[in-house]
Formats: structure tokens, sequence, C-alpha cells
């Protein structure tokens, strides 16, 4: 008669039933960050809005002393983003002087350039995102030690990327308008500048139709090569079901230190909220594939 010691089958690891792309987080070199929290709520604490500050600028660094030169960032958080009704200009100014600031220290002169208005005559525009923002620039305080290294009323054209002694430029949100496109003038300051590093904060830079055939069929190749030619060096945003900007379903982070797409699910409720690292990826990741990880 066998005993229970006979009739016992040998114990079988268990398998593991996280969802495989949490493993493959959880295997690679990204670990996730720690996201702020409550981000519906506007204003953003201090807090907050540092937090992006510095991650923004960190990535910034890394890729300018990796000897990056034509760069983009794309950041997103509510306050800054334009296409929500609690875009705040003041939080575009506070991350474009702490960026100045960053690349003070590490011993650049920085040039602060606003596109200027475009157009002829009575028909002369400027995107109602950057109204006003020259101005503020200028009226803006930097810190004692880098102030003499920061020039904040440049603009964007080859006048603006002639000899004048900058050796990095930070070009806040670039934006084509209605019949008009800023690309030439970028392309001009591009070939005055030369080698040295530029920086393009929240550029938008996608053709918009208008009557006068302009940013038509026609040369949309070109511009579209022109655009993909600066590389992304951070990127950030919020995950909602469009055209919804609530509630928040979780975020998209890349950094140029870190080389990896991260995709986070948003988890909880008040107090208790975090973001969870789902995944991470070489590549962006298609809306496809960001839906079965948040929904799916």
């Amino acid at each position: 008669m066998a005993t229970a010691a006979t009739r016992a089958t040998p114990t079988r690891p268990r398998r593991d039933r996280r969802d495989r792309s949490v493993a493959g987080a959880a295997r690679g070199h990204v670990r996730g960050v720690k996201i702020p929290t409550l981000l519906n709520n506007v204003p953003h604490a201090r807090e907050t809005r540092r937090w992006f500050y510095d991650d923004a600028c960190a990535s910034t660094l890394a890729a300018v002393t990796a000897g990056e030169r034509r760069m983009k960032i794309k950041t997103e958080f509510p306050e800054l983003n334009p296409s929500g009704d609690v875009y705040r200009v003041g939080t575009t100014l506070e991350l474009t002087r702490a960026m100045a600031q960053t690349l003070a220290r590490d011993g650049k002169r920085v040039k602060i350039c606003v596109q200027r208005s475009m157009g002829q005559g009575v028909f002369q525009a400027l995107p109602l995102s950057l109204s006003g923002v020259s101005k503020l620039l200028g009226m803006m305080d930097f810190e004692e030690d880098v102030a003499e290294m920061i020039d904040p009323n440049g603009g964007i054209g080859a006048e603006d990327g002639a000899e004048d002694g900058a050796d990095a430029y930070i070009l806040v949100q670039p934006q084509n308008i209605v019949g008009y496109s800023v690309l030439p003038y970028i392309a001009a300051m591009e070939e005055a500048v030369g080698d040295k590093p530029m920086i393009m904060i929240n550029p938008k830079l996608d053709d918009i139709q208008s009557a006068g055939n302009v940013m038509s069929i026609r040369g949309r190749q070109e511009r579209m090569d022109a655009v993909a030619a600066w590389r992304e060096i951070y990127h950030f945003r919020l995950l909602y079901r469009k055209p919804y900007f609530f509630p928040i379903y979780g975020a998209l982070r890349y950094t140029y230190y870190e080389n990896a797409w991260e995709l986070y699910k948003r988890v909880g409720m008040r107090e208790e909220e975090e973001y969870v690292l789902r995944s991470t990826y070489d590549s962006e990741p298609d809306p496809d594939e960001m839906t079965k990880q948040i929904w799916g």
C-alpha cells in the first residue's frame, strides 16, 4: 500500500502569471520613476512643476554633452499642453528658464529664441500661445551666477544665428500658422548657427492648410524630413480617451540618457494614486500597443 510520501508528486515551480510586458520591464535596466500624481489639479504644486523641469533638463544636458546638435523635447503635462484649457504661459517660461540655467551652469552661453510675427501688413500674425512671450522673457530674472550667460531676447531667423557669442540656442514653441510656415526661418537659422546645439521646446510644425496654397502637397516630404532631422531627446505626455482630458489613464515617457520609452498606467484614487510602469520599448509604441497595455 502506497504511503502519502510515495503518492506525492514533486512540487512544480509556480509560473509567473504577470503580464509579460510587466515582467520584461522589471528585468530590464529601466526601473521607472515616481511620476507626480493628481495632475488634474491645476495650478500644479511648485514641487510638481519642478519635477518635470528637472526631468527635461537632465535629458537635455545629457544629449548636449553627448554631442547632439539638433534636438527637440515634448513635455505636455496639463499646464504645458496648449491644446487644453489649463495651459499656462508662465509654466512655459519657467521651463525655458530652468533649461537655460542648466546649460549656462555647464559653461555655455545660451540664447533664448521666440519666433517673430510672420506675414505682411495687416496679415502679420503670431500664434496665440506665443503672444507676449518674448516681452515676458525680457522681464524675467535669472540666477545671479548665470544671468550674464543668458540672452533672452533672440528671435528665429538667420540674423539670430549669426556670430553672437552664443554656444547653444533654445527655440520656444516654434509653430506654423495659417498661411505661413516657420520652417524656412528655422532652416536659415540652422545654416547660420552651424554645428552649435539647438533645442526646440514643444514645437508644432505640422502642415496647416490655407487658401494661399501654403504647406500643401508640394514640398510636404521635404518639410517632414526637415522636422524628422531633429532628434527627440525627451518626451512626456499623459494618456486620455480623446477628445477628453479627463480622466488620466496613463503616461508615456522617454529620456535621452535611458534611451527607452516607458509606458505607465495610472492606478488608485486620490491619495492612493500612482503611476505603475507597464512596459518599456526601443521606439515609441503605437496607439494599439498602448491601448492593449492600458485598457486591454
